[in-house]
Parts: structure tokens; C-alpha cells; sequence
């Protein structure tokens, strides 16, 4: 009885806590290393910057509002202010830790990397 306690408490704590990982696209992400400094409004010059609750691109800037993930990908439903105020969907699919694939608004499937 005892030792079952002491299993469940440690399955619990386990899970739990600064150990857990941030989600994998959060982070700073370019097309080249040059973007990354940048605050182009193109993709060639515009880093993607994203956070738990907002995405930042040279399309927009957006709240996310709904999001699920199937595999490695995030489908997010998020609040876009840029050329025009719109919902707009976004899926991020990170490979690995260095590489995102996104598709914007249902556009082309862009392959970003890390900026270090």
C-alpha cells in the first residue's frame, strides 16, 4: 500500500514543475541567418517570432486564439493585425530543434531555421 502511494506521488511530481519544456515552435525563426536580426516586412528579412500566445511575422502580428497539434504540428487559429484585421489560420510544424515549417493564411509552406 505504501510503496503504490509512494509510486503515484512520484508519477505525479514527475510530470510536473520547471522541468517541463517550452513548445517547440516558441523561439525566434528566419528564412537566413541575416533575417534574424532584421525587422524586414518581407520573408526574405522578417524573422517569425513566437511566443506561447502570440505569433509575429511580416504578414502580422498575432494572438493565437485556439490551437491543437497533431504530430510534431501546431494548428493555430489566431487574431492577425497587418494589412487587413482578419483571423487567420497558421500551422507551425518545428523539425527537430532547428527547422519550422510554416504555412501561413494557407499559403506556401515556408522550411525556417533557428536563429542563434
Amino acid at each position: 500500500m505504501l510503496r503504490g502511494l509512494i509510486c503515484a506521488i512520484w508519477a505525479i511530481g514527475a510530470g510536473a514543475g520547471p522541468a517541463d519544456a517550452a513548445e517547440a515552435f516558441v523561439g525566434r525563426w528566419a528564412i537566413s541567418p541575416q533575417a534574424c536580426t532584421g525587422y524586414g516586412n518581407t520573408l526574405l528579412t522578417a524573422p517569425l517570432v513566437a511566443s506561447d500566445t502570440t505569433v509575429r511575422w511580416y504578414q502580422g502580428a498575432c494572438r493565437i486564439g485556439k490551437m491543437y497539434k497533431l504530430g510534431t504540428a501546431v494548428y493555430i487559429q489566431a487574431h492577425c493585425d497587418g494589412e487587413t484585421t482578419a483571423d487567420t489560420p497558421i500551422t507551425l510544424d518545428a523539425r527537430g530543434a532547428d527547422r519550422l515549417r510554416v504555412t501561413w493564411n494557407r499559403g506556401k509552406t515556408e522550411e525556417l531555421r533557428r536563429c542563434h
